[in-house]
């Protein structure tokens, strides 16, 4: 009798509970298509293989072995941006993004070797990635290879057109002690403008940066930091925290993912600390599932010690005095991203905090259960429907009379940013936090 070696039979069997989950999930798709009016893809190619319900048969098939691997099946599984809108639309309550992460598991045993793609090696290192940016942007090397073409001929013309400018501050500490109290073993923090500070301290929380918004989101994430010392929170950003995992997860490595959720919750658990804050509700999609990672990648599930919670929601449960934000007069735009609207659920605690800056008009950007495009490296690996998306939401903004438009999420932002840049509008995009923090008249750095 044969027995498989040990590593085929561990193939063998991580294969089998792949599509057992796929089959299990996708039973409960009734294919009532209630999902297509909420699937941007389909909106576009009207091709039913591009809907959520036609990609749930694509697994269904594949899970069973009556669909074999092919160009044409993976070119509509691929298309999904994987905004899960069909599952808030859904009667059945289908867990649309664990099935399609599993789907796209199988698919990557089936064919291994792919490999993470240049702009997951780029973020796995953000600090180091960071720093040679930072060299490449502010002595001059950028525009040079600009003014010669070589983003272009090097076949990188499109990530350069992405590139945002260098942060105007950055994050470089461990801790961040509150501004009302002192930090451990050293003085009392100040605020702007030679004010004491006052109150007590209140706690203290960790914040995920996230790779992508280590490198391009500096700005906010120093927003962040001095909005929480102000209210006063002593803030942990642990150097060893790493990537979320989102992008390893939705290119089928579970067990990439998995790798660095450990690594993650071993950090952030070992913390005393009452809440890990995240900016990017990307990356807090991906950590608020961590404890599902199991059914992909085996192992015990994962738990969090204390609640990872979005900063907007954090900071809309403060006590804000009425005289907390200088007056703002204008209209802001919100984009949702679909990780907060859709996986998260938590769009609202964005309004409630910007309505508390005076003056400012707030007003959701149209369309908003719609993907922008972005999803992840979606722009990069689908460029024609990632634009095609982005054109509406442009169009959108241009009839608006909005100077600012609000987001969540870094890579919608690059995304909305370059869109609103090459439309040549003169609207501002940031994160929330950002305009709070400027509104707040805080501290220039931490």
């Amino acid at each position: 009798m044969f027995f498989p070696s040990r590593p085929i039979f561990l193939y063998l069997v991580a294969s089998m509970k792949i599509e057992a989950l796929i089959r299990a999930e996708a039973d409960h798709c009734v294919k009532c298509g209630l999902c297509l009016p909420r699937c941007p893809t389909y909106l576009k190619t009207r091709n039913e293989g591009d809907s959520p319900r036609g990609r749930i048969a694509l697994l269904q098939g594949l899970a069973t072995g009556q669909l074999q691997d092919s160009p044409a099946l993976r070119r509509h599984l691929d298309g999904c941006l994987g905004c899960r809108g069909c599952e808030r639309a859904c009667p059945s309550t289908v867990a649309y993004g664990r099935l399609l992460d599993a789907g796209r598991g199988l698919l990557a045993r089936s064919a291994p070797g792919a490999g993470p793609s240049r702009h997951e090696r780029l973020l796995m290192h953000p600090r180091a990635a960071a720093r040679l940016l930072a060299t490449y942007q502010r002595s001059g090397l950028h525009r040079l290879a600009r003014r010669l073409g070589l983003p272009a001929r090097l076949g990188l013309g499109r990530e350069d057109r992405y590139l945002p400018p260098p942060p105007r501050r950055r994050l470089r500490r461990a801790y961040y002690a509150p501004t009302c109290a002192a930090a451990p073993g050293g003085r009392p923090g100040r605020r702007p403008g030679g004010r004491k500070p006052g109150g007590r301290k209140q706690g203290d929380v960790a914040l995920f940066t996230g790779c992508a918004g280590w490198l391009f989101d500096q700005d906010a994430l120093v927003a962040a930091v001095g909005l929480l010392t102000a209210k006063g929170y002593g803030v942990h950003i642990p150097r060893s925290q790493g990537c979320c995992g989102a992008l390893h997860l939705h290119r089928g490595d579970g067990a990439g993912a998995r790798a660095l959720a450990e690594a993650n919750s071993a950090c952030f658990n070992d913390l005393p600390v009452e809440a890990v804050l995240f900016l990017a509700s990307g990356c807090g999609a991906t950590l608020s599932e961590y404890g599902e990672l199991h059914r992909l990648a085996g192992g015990p599930p994962l738990q969090w010690r204390v609640p990872v919670v979005e900063l907007s929601r954090f900071l809309a449960a403060l006590d804000w005095p009425e005289a907390a934000f200088r007056p703002l007069p204008g209209k802001a735009l919100i984009h949702e991203p679909c990780t907060l609207r859709h996986v998260l659920r938590d769009e609202a605690h964005a309004y409630a905090l910007l309505r508390r800056i005076p003056g400012l008009e707030i007003e959701p950007l149209p369309d908003n259960h719609l993907c922008c495009g972005a999803a992840g490296d979606y722009l990069f690996r689908q460029p024609a429907m990632a634009d095609a998306l982005l054109a509406d939401k442009i169009a959108h903004l241009r009839d608006s009379r909005a100077r600012w438009l609000l987001t969540s999420n870094i890579g919608c932002s690059l995304h909305l940013r370059r869109g609103i840049e090459e439309a040549g509008l003169s609207v501002e995009v940031l994160h929330p936090v950002e305009l709070l923090a400027r509104q707040a008249d805080m501290p220039e750095s931490p």
